[in-house]
Formats: structure tokens, sequence, C-alpha cells
């Protein structure tokens, strides 16, 4: 072997091992700020703003089944039914706020909380929807326990990465008897070979290896499967029109697999902000789907003859082409 073809050899080696660091480096440093996101800390203005559009509130605890405690708020309602919202990842409760005044506003209780490794809650790690499904748990048990809630009107929104959580619990937990998901995506693999391409100098497969090593089930985190089992209690699926992480095909992937389930795609709107882009929408298609799940008489609503529809998700008989 010549010395020519030595040093070539070597050269060679040396870049693959560069590049093979640096996938990693990327990967892994990413992979943290997912897992171990910023906290969104809650500010006295967001406490004020709370307590100033929500009747009756209450600063409440959640205990989960792994012995966290979550910090939220509860706020009663006239029609005894409520709804439990739960924010995105780094945010906090505060986040859904004027989802929860619109829902107060028709009668319902609301409860917020901050999930594990958010705002003024335990936890260092978040899951992406796995041990989550214990926060959603504790919320429902709170709720059960309630005498100023009548345990069969109880429903969940669960908006970005909490729709996973809420899809996972709904489809199992018949205490669930309406729920709606806004900008989630058809699994964590999906998420992971979306964020980690080899194109970005990013590995997927090393994510989701990271993933694991936290504790992280990745395989069992896969709400295009739970939503099928959540119809035919009412479901509601929307997304922004311009929402760069879930776009209207990824919804509508989750839509095929829940035949009569109601899906509504947001004109304008990017990810979450659906209150500001169209409160009007808002108030039609989400409020309202939650006064003709759990109310007896919704009379706030536009009648069905009046009242501008959402598009009604149709089966295919087959499964979404998603992981």
């Amino acid at each position: 072997m010549s010395h020519a073809f030595r040093r070539v050899v070597v050269a060679t080696v040396a870049v693959l091992c560069a590049v093979s660091a640096l996938v990693c480096l990327r990967t892994v440093r990413e992979v943290r700020s997912l897992i171990h996101p910023r906290r969104s800390p809650l500010t006295e203005s967001q406490q004020a703003e709370a307590r100033s559009l929500l009747p009756g509130l209450e600063t409440i605890e959640l205990h989960t089944g792994d012995g966290l405690r979550l910090r939220g708020w509860f706020s009663p309602g006239i029609a005894r039914s409520a709804v439990v919202l739960i924010h995105g990842l780094s945010d906090n409760r505060a986040e859904l706020l004027p989802e929860a005044t619109l829902l107060s506003h028709h009668a319902h209780g609301v409860l917020l909380f901050d999930s594990r490794a958010s705002g003024e809650s335990d936890g260092e790690v978040a899951t992406w929807g796995d041990r989550e499904r214990l926060d959603v748990l504790a919320a429902l048990d709170f709720l059960s326990a309630r005498s100023d809630v009548d345990p069969a009107r109880i429903g969940l929104y669960g908006f970005s990465v909490a729709a996973a959580p809420v899809a996972l619990v709904a489809a199992t937990d018949f205490r669930v008897r309406a729920a709606a998901m806004s900008a989630s995506w058809p699994s964590l693999h999906a998420v992971l070979d979306k964020g980690f391409p080899s194109s970005e100098g990013k590995s997927a497969g090393l994510a989701a290896w990271l993933f694991r090593w936290a504790g992280i089930d990745v395989d069992a985190v896969r709400p295009l499967g739970a939503v099928e089992r959540i119809v035919p209690r009412p479901l509601l699926l929307f997304t922004g029109a311009k929402d760069p992480d879930t776009p209207p095909r990824v919804m509508e992937a989750l839509a095929a697999n829940a035949p009569g389930s109601t899906l509504w795609i947001v004109a304008r709107a990017g990810h979450g902000d659906y209150a500001r882009v169209d409160p009007v929408g808002l108030e039609q298609h989400f409020a309202c789907f939650f006064d003709r799940a759990l109310l007896a008489a919704p009379t706030r609503c536009l009648s069905s003859a009046t009242a501008p529809a959402p598009s009604p998700a149709r089966g295919t008989g087959g499964r979404a082409a998603w992981p």
C-alpha cells in the first residue's frame, strides 16, 4: 500500500469520524432541549389576568401516580360540566387562558395546570406524551371527586405536545366524554423523523435511542392509533392552515383514522394563537363542540342550520400513511 493511498484512507476515516461526531453532537444537544425544556414561570400578571377572567378561581394541586405535584387553576361552571386544558411544550397553564375563558363564558368549568417539567409543577423531564398520561389521569381524578362537576360531563383539550396524552388517555378512559386535539402529530416516531433529518446533519435513530435512554416509551406515543378508539365519542381535531409543524395534511391523517370525528382547519392560523386569528371560529367550532358534547341545551351556539360547519372526517376503510 503506497504512502499516498494510506494518507487518503486516513483522511477519509478522519472526515467520517468528524462528520459522525458532529451528527452526534447536534442530535444530543437538540434532544436535551426537547426533554429538558426551558421553564416559563407563571408571572404575577398572568395570575391577575386569570383571576379577572375566570369566576371563582381556585389554585389547586394535582398528584400524579408517579409522585409529582402539578399546580393549576380550577374555575367551576354553572352547568357542572368541566374541560381540562393542557398547554404545549416550554409554556405554562396561562397559554390556554383565551380558550378557558371562552369555555367559562359557555358555563363550563375549566381546569388548567402546568404539565410536568413546566411552569410551577414538579418534574425535570418532558416525555412528550408518555408519562404525561399520568398528568391527565390526575386531572380526571380531581374532577371526578368534585361535587360541583358532573362526572358524565368531562372533556379534554390538548394543544401541540399535550394532544398526545389527551389522545392516549381518552382512548381508554371513558370518564372522558369528549376530546379536542390541536396541532398534534401521528406519532413520536414521526416527530423525530421530521425533526432530525439526515439532510441537516442529525440522526432520528439516535434521537429515538436517547429518548428511550431517558425512560420515554417512544413506541407507546402514537395518537394515530389512539384516535380510532375515542370515536364514536365526540372528537374535534384542528390545526392552523399555516402551521409549519403540524400542517393540515397531518391532522387529516389523524381524522382519516377516526371516522365520525370533526376536522377544522383554522384559516390564517399558524401553530396556535387561534383566539387572536379567528375568535368567532373558535367559539363556533371549539366552544360549541364542547357545548354539544357536554351540555343538555347549548343555547349560546348557533343552530346547526345556520352555523358554519367544520368538515366531518370520513374514514377510508384503511390506515393513514403515517408511522
